[in-house]
């Protein structure tokens, strides 16, 4: 069998699929991780297995073994991460790693062994720093993972190039394995092995010294099976107590999985959902669009509270009561507390969060929840779009026109494309949500690449607050050169007069950045690359971000001598 391998160490120039030969007794499968070795000195190396094909050939180099007891990834999500290569320019293995949580993932480390024979006592007399290193070796009985050298050694790096020699002289042996960076969090559970009156038997002729047997196996009787650590703590026993009882025959000990999942609390609900007619006829449009043999891309659009978190809701509704999955994806984890308590109230445990801010063991748990299918719906960052969701009936990405949802490390993948490739894979609706859309998401919702749903006004009713836009140049034409136009000084007076409040929102602090010619409307451009200049009030220049040209900021426009 010849299996064709992604490897982690490959860069952008060399990645594609190597063959490696499995041996007999290995059983591989698409989407396992295997450690294989790469390159001239055969370094071992993470790898994700892409095919397998029957055939033979010793030439080849051998799968050293593999990483995961079944595979991580399905033939779709091994497709995405090939389109996430091609799109987005990153390697075959930077795209899985995109996919996968931290806590799945391995850390190298490497054991060191001395060499039998101990000629390296006669010839490193030159080298003392190789000589501490292996003297130090010895004494940790001669075998011992990086790890343990380096907190013995205060100087790192003359310690790598001790090892490094060493090596090359064939002094030492090293070996590469891959640690997971989390386990599975598992607890200590006590069940009750005999019938309860056989154990209140035994306890009852129990005397005095063995109280503590007494009370575990009373609580046992009620209660069948327990953790040992609430046992303990409720009937005050140690873990000695529980293991005599276990040697006695009257319970038995085993590991179960405990789930690193935070305690969401469900809001609270006044009554069912229910639409208003506008609501309900973009839901009622869009389960049309679900149920189509291509669902395509579809755009939700409405003002600022219009309900289209209602329309989201009784969409998930839907695709739950067909046994299909739904993801929700937000631009920001700020939004997903107040988010994850509604989801929580109309789907309860069903809902699964998927974002940066949790540690590695609550990722990878949730991960877990949503690959065996426990949790069917997922909320989340833009992260959370590679979630392992079976059968999706629809992805959501609310507030689409955000630029949170491109990531900004490799790979520099875009959420709202690789959501709108899932869908098309899958067969799922993609709904891009936003009371400002982007102009290239409005523009193919126009021209009927995307079908465009309307939420036209809000949901209780209320207008839109009065918008007026003032423009400062035709104040300063009138002699006002203050940061303040006489109607906004109008309208302040009008509130203190009435007895009301008002808020003045800045959007950045200092000097602004450009300068402007009040009459002609120019700005100052760099003579290199054509960019606008940027204006240093520290210096009074201008000056080029891109190219570093700077020069002084005129007194008066270059083009019509206007003020600036």
């Amino acid at each position: 069998m010849i299996a064709k391998i992604a490897v982690s160490a490959a860069t952008y120039a060399i990645d594609k699929p190597y063959s490696y030969r499995v041996g007999e007794n290995m059983a591989l499968a698409v989407g396992q991780r295997v450690m294989v070795p790469f390159g001239r000195g055969n370094r071992r190396t993470e790898g994700v297995v892409l095919s397998l094909e029957v055939g033979e050939d010793p030439s080849l180099k051998t799968v050293d073994r593999c990483l995961d007891d079944e595979p991580m990834l399905t033939g779709t999500m091994l497709q995405l991460a090939a389109f996430l290569r091609e799109r987005y320019f990153c390697t075959f293995f930077e795209a899985i790693r995109a996919m996968l949580p931290a806590g799945l993932w391995f850390r190298s480390q490497d054991t060191y062994t001395l060499a039998e024979g101990g000629s390296w006592k006669e010839k490193c007399d030159r080298h003392p720093d190789v000589l501490s290193a292996l003297m130090l070796l010895e004494d940790l009985g001669g075998r011992a993972d990086g790890e343990a050298l380096k907190a013995a050694v205060p100087d790192g790096d003359a310690l790598q190039e001790a090892l490094r020699y060493a090596l090359n002289k064939k002094w030492i042996t090293t070996q590469s394995d891959f640690l997971r960076r989390t386990g599975d969090k598992t607890e200590k559970v006590a069940t009750l092995a005999a019938s309860a009156e056989e154990a209140m038997e035994f306890a009852s002729h129990r005397p005095k010294s063995a109280a503590m047997q007494k009370a575990v196996l009373e609580l046992l009787c009620q209660l069948g099976s327990v953790s040992v650590k609430e046992l303990c703590y409720y009937t005050g026993a140690s873990t000695a107590t529980v293991k005599r009882l276990e040697k006695l025959g009257y319970l038995t000990l085993s590991q179960r999985e405990v789930l690193r999942c935070r305690e969401i609390e469900p809001a609270k609900l006044d009554g069912p959902l229910v639409l208003t007619e506008t609501q309900q006829t973009a839901f009622d449009g869009l389960c049309r669009q679900m149920d189509a043999p291509k669902a395509g891309v579809a755009l939700l659009y409405g003002v600022t509270g219009s309900g289209k978190t209602s329309v989201y809701l009784k969409l998930i509704e839907r695709c739950l009561s067909q046994g299909k999955s739904a993801m929700l994806l937000v631009p920001e984890i700020a939004l997903t507390p107040q988010l994850l308590s509604l989801l929580a109230a109309h789907f309860g445990d069903s809902v699964a969060v998927l974002h940066s801010s949790l540690s590695a063991g609550e990722r990878y748990d949730q991960w877990k929840r949503l690959r065996c299918g426990e949790a069917k719906v997922a909320v989340g960052t833009r992260s959370a779009v590679f979630a392992p969701c079976e059968n999706l009936g629809i992805l959501i990405l609310d507030e689409e026109q955000e630029h949170s949802y491109k990531s900004e490390t490799a790979p520099r993948y875009s959420a709202k494309e690789v959501a709108i490739w899932r869908g098309a894979k899958e067969n799922a609706l993609v709904l891009l949500g936003s009371a400002t859309p982007s102009v290239e998401t409005m523009y193919r919702a126009k021209s009927g690449l995307y079908r465009l749903y309307r939420l036209g006004g809000r949901y209780n009713g209320k207008g839109l607050p009065r918008v007026e836009i003032v423009d400062l140049r035709e104040e300063l034409k009138n002699g006002n050169d203050s940061p303040f136009s006489d109607f906004l000084l109008d309208s302040i007076r009008d509130n203190v007069k009435n007895g009301k409040q008002t808020i003045l929102f800045l959007n950045r602090r200092g000097a602004s950045r450009a300068l402007v010619c009040v009459d002609c409307r120019e700005s100052p451009e760099c003579p290199r690359c054509t960019n606008r200049l940027t204006y240093h009030s520290a210096n009074g220049r201008l000056m080029c971000h891109y190219c570093g040209h700077s020069q002084p900021a005129p007194a008066r426009c270059p083009h019509c001598g206007g003020p600036l």
